[in-house]
């Protein structure tokens, strides 16, 4: 079984590490398999399997006329061209797709010569975008138009960011025109919430099917570690909170106004801001860029009393899985897959944008941490990565008959 896959990231952030696990399984599997990516920066690794699409400064102007034009999907000529040579080359039974956006493939192109190619193509869909005219996730905002047409986009300054004009329903036509064009396509939803929108999408014509995101437990699981010594947090309850990126839809404002209603005995630590965000932060909580690498983000998680997410929108979060493997109960606003990743026998679901709610659920599960440590690992249990993504194996081969 020869496997393409196709993601923004390789073997890091979430969709990068859920690449390079299929990967590892295809391989263990007999088989061989690819990833091709766009942004630089990957662990030694994914080495062996990556496959860098185009070059710095063609995904520079990509990004210039995402940013000023909303043309995310229409540049990288020669990048795509170089990935579509590279696809024949290596000849893969099934071209497995993930996030697509991030200025480095031009999208026409691309699924001009999958349809030529003829092999089956698996797209798991880490959020909505496939289906809007620009935005990841329209729950934020309340927006209904990815059902008939997306048109003045009221998430233009969202991710994927446009300053300038608005280009929603060009993209909308141009992504129903070219995703429809595959015989041989099949959705994988990562959680129930997922397959909802996508069915109901343009693209529901396709079959579904939900693969839940795995957490690889021999990297993330309980980390004895020196985190609450060297940070001063010794005798504290700490509230843990990660994000890859610390956007609106995040509800970091929520974690600070939880920070200030919960007082000093609670110290909050909130892992993947940027400088500003950290200025800006509280005097009692605590703001890290990134952690070192993976073992030391699962020492932070074995560390806390309790992992604090309130995402006002997401599809099925790595931290509340990882979290759980480290024997981390978690709180989550109820929005998107999250609650799908907890009970309440390993954490709490509080209403969207609840701050009073938040707060009694931290509380709550701070008390009972380690009481709750058996039953948050035995929840991870159903999301280890060896038994979830080995679906993805059996797809695969039920595909090529």
């Amino acid at each position: 079984m020869r496997v393409f896959q196709l993601n923004t990231y390789c073997g890091v952030k979430s969709t990068g590490r859920i690449a390079l696990e299929i990967a590892r399984l295809v391989e263990a599997d007999g088989g061989a398999c690819r990833i091709g990516y766009g942004v630089p920066g990957i662990p030694p690794e994914a080495q062996p399997y990556a496959y860098r699409v185009g070059f710095p400064w063609e995904r520079k102007l990509h990004g210039a006329a995402r940013k000023l034009l909303d043309a995310e999907g229409y540049g990288s000529v020669l990048g795509t061209m170089g990935l579509i040579r590279e696809l024949e080359r290596f000849r893969p039974d099934v071209i497995h797709l993930h996030n697509l956006h991030g200025c480095y493939l031009n999208l026409p192109l691309l699924f001009q010569a999958l349809r030529r190619m003829n092999r089956p193509v698996l797209w798991t869909l880490h959020d909505c975008w496939p289906f809007t005219g620009h935005c990841a996730y329209f729950d934020y905002c309340g927006c209904e138009r990815w059902r008939s047409e997306c048109h003045d986009c009221p998430q233009q300054r969202a991710y994927p960011i446009c300053v300038g004009l608005d280009g929603s329903r060009r993209n909308y036509r141009m992504k129903k025109q070219a995703f429809t064009l595959l015989e041989r396509l099949t959705f994988a939803a990562p959680c129930e919430w997922m397959s909802g929108p996508l069915r109901e999408s343009f693209l529901g014509k396709y079959p579904v099917r939900v693969i839940p995101n795995g957490v690889n437990r021999e990297t993330f699981h309980p980390t004895p570690g020196d985190v609450r010594a060297r940070y001063g947090l010794d005798g504290a309850r700490v509230v843990l909170a990660v994000a890859s990126e610390w956007d609106e839809r995040k509800g970091l404002r929520y974690l600070t106004q939880a920070a200030q209603k919960l007082g000093k005995e609670y110290r909050f630590v909130v892992i993947g801001l940027d400088e500003a965000q950290i200025a800006a932060l509280p005097e009692d909580v605590l703001g890290l860029t990134r952690t070192r690498d993976a073992s030391e983000l699962a020492a932070w998680y074995t560390a806390a009393d309790c992992l604090a997410n309130p995402t006002l929108e997401d599809n099925m979060p790595m931290v509340n899985l990882e979290a759980l493997a480290c024997g981390t109960p978690v709180a989550v606003f109820r929005t998107g897959g999250c609650p799908e990743a907890v009970d309440e026998s390993c954490g709490r679901v509080i209403d969207k944008g609840d701050v009073d709610g938040l707060c009694c659920a931290i509380a709550d599960l701070c008390r009972e941490t380690t009481s709750l440590a058996p039953a948050c690992l035995l929840r991870a249990e159903r999301f280890d990565a060896q038994n979830t993504f080995r679906a993805y194996l059996s797809l695969y081969k039920e595909l090529c008959l």
